[in-house]
């Protein structure tokens, strides 16, 4: 019986793969090869009833996923059976088309193949518009693996109660095992050594805070030192200036008081001139 369409993609991947194995081509040589420089791939038939994060965890077993886009109807919101995957290592999709390409999940077989060209979904924001009136283009942004963004962990209440379950039983398991096995010479001195060297190092951060402290308070110090001694150097300028004033002003004073002098003095010796003059002619006209 011949198959086509949707069935016929699934099976045209498959015998690819066959082939492969069976002439062992790998490197440049495989189908792979021509998809080398995508990380999306292209998994279609899923059951409608499945959301992102289940896709993520069914996929994210080949590697961590950096976006994950389950195509939705723009008016319901319903998924419509596709979505696109991208990985953080590239040779990751070749194991999820390898392994998961036909397989069944939730009754629905699964065509999973590379995708060579992704188109990512355009999102407006009807805010903010440009000079035409138009809502402008946002930046599409990688979904991670929680759909929270791009290299975000434990953002969601699952995740966060997941991981820490998980950290629980690791540390129920050190616990159980360090209470089995007794600990050895060399253990016991290697775990105090590591003790030893966390609290060298915690000394080791305290002298240095303490250091920086003082170096701070030296530098604070300093400025306030240099900002008195420039001070004081104006303080000196000041009053060598008005000590300068004052000196001009004495010489002012004394060369009006030797003027003053001076005219007294002459205005003497003019009366004295003025009453020897008379006596003379007196005397003359006595004579």
């Amino acid at each position: 019986m011949s198959v086509s369409g949707y069935m016929y993609n699934v099976n045209a991947a498959k015998k690819l793969g066959d082939v492969e194995i069976e002439l062992g081509l790998e490197g440049s040589r495989s189908w792979h090869h021509q998809y080398r420089n995508s990380a999306y791939i292209f998994v279609g038939g899923l059951h409608h009833g499945l959301s992102e994060g289940d896709v993520v965890i069914v996929f994210s077993q080949f590697g961590e996923i950096v976006d994950c886009h389950l195509v939705r109807d723009k008016n319901t919101g319903k998924s419509q059976g596709f979505a696109y995957i991208c990985y953080d290592d590239q040779r990751s999709t070749i194991l999820a088309v390898d392994n998961m390409n036909g397989i069944q999940l939730v009754n629905k077989t699964l065509r999973v193949d590379h995708c060579e060209k992704y188109k990512a979904p355009k999102k407006f924001d009807e805010d903010n518009l440009d000079a035409d009136g138009d809502p402008t283009l946002l930046e599409y942004k990688a979904t991670g693996a929680e759909g929270v963004g791009h290299g975000i962990y434990n953002a969601l209440q699952s995740q966060q109660r997941a991981t820490e379950v998980v950290r629980e039983k690791e540390m129920r398991r050190k616990k159980l095992q360090a209470e089995l096995e007794p600990e050895d010479e060399d253990e016991a001195w290697a775990k105090k050594f590591e003790e030893t060297l966390k609290d060298t190092t915690a000394d080791d951060k305290k002298l240095r805070k303490v250091k920086k402290k003082k170096k701070e308070k030296l530098k604070k110090e300093l400025k306030a030192i240099k900002k008195l001694k420039k001070e004081l150097k104006r303080v000196k300028e000041e009053t060598k200036r008005w000590k300068k004033l004052q000196k001009q002003n004495m010489r002012s004073a004394k060369v009006k008081e030797d003027s003053s002098d001076a005219s007294s003095s002459s205005v003497s010796r003019s009366e004295g001139d003025a009453s020897g003059t008379d006596e003379n002619r007196n005397h003359t006209a006595k004579g």
